[in-house]
């Protein structure tokens, strides 16, 4: 290492005082450009980076805490027995009309024990918003369904399998 450092004693003292500036201007301006290039840059390029995974990430928590929020809200509220399915069809229909549904173009029979079968012909948007309902205020979920797109723009024929209150169906 001594013989480097003499070596370029050596060359640096044989250079005038012009040039000896020169050179340490050059060595300024390129150890500020690896400065920039191998530090700065790749700093910079790291945070940007970090600042979408933060925003991100901060989407994801306010997503899960709603969920945990709604959870905690759920073992809150009593547990209900499910309904047999003779008395689910009276609430099914009754929460079909509420939701503007035809009463007359659904079919809905007891399928075993606390399963109801429910067939028809409704506007999809509407079967959506009746199910939402159903799940969100009953306690009434889908088990299957099955829809099958029919002439009219935005009319299906549904065949579900719903039950009360985690029956099994």
């Amino acid at each position: 290492m001594k013989a480097y450092k003499q070596q370029f004693l050596e060359y640096w003292s044989h250079r005038s005082p012009r040039e000896q500036r020169l050179l340490a201007a050059m060595a300024a301006v390129l150890g500020a450009a690896l400065l920039y290039l191998a530090i700065w840059e790749p700093a910079d390029k790291s945070l940007q980076r970090n600042r979408a995974s933060v925003a991100r990430l901060q989407a994801e928590l306010g997503a899960v805490s709603a969920l945990a929020d709604e959870a905690a809200r759920l073992k809150r509220q009593p547990a209900q027995t499910p309904l047999p399915a003779k008395e689910l069809i009276p609430l099914l229909q009754q929460t079909a009309k509420s939701q503007g549904l035809p009463i007359a173009a659904l079919q809905f029979n007891p399928e075993g024990e606390s399963g109801v079968a429910m067939e028809g012909v409704v506007g999809f948007d509407d079967w959506v918003r009746f199910v939402g309902v159903l799940a969100a205020q009953q306690q009434v979920r889908v088990v299957n369904v099955k829809a099958e797109a029919q002439p009219v723009p935005g009319q299906v024929k549904i065949k579900a399998l719903l039950a009360h209150a985690g029956a099994a169906a």
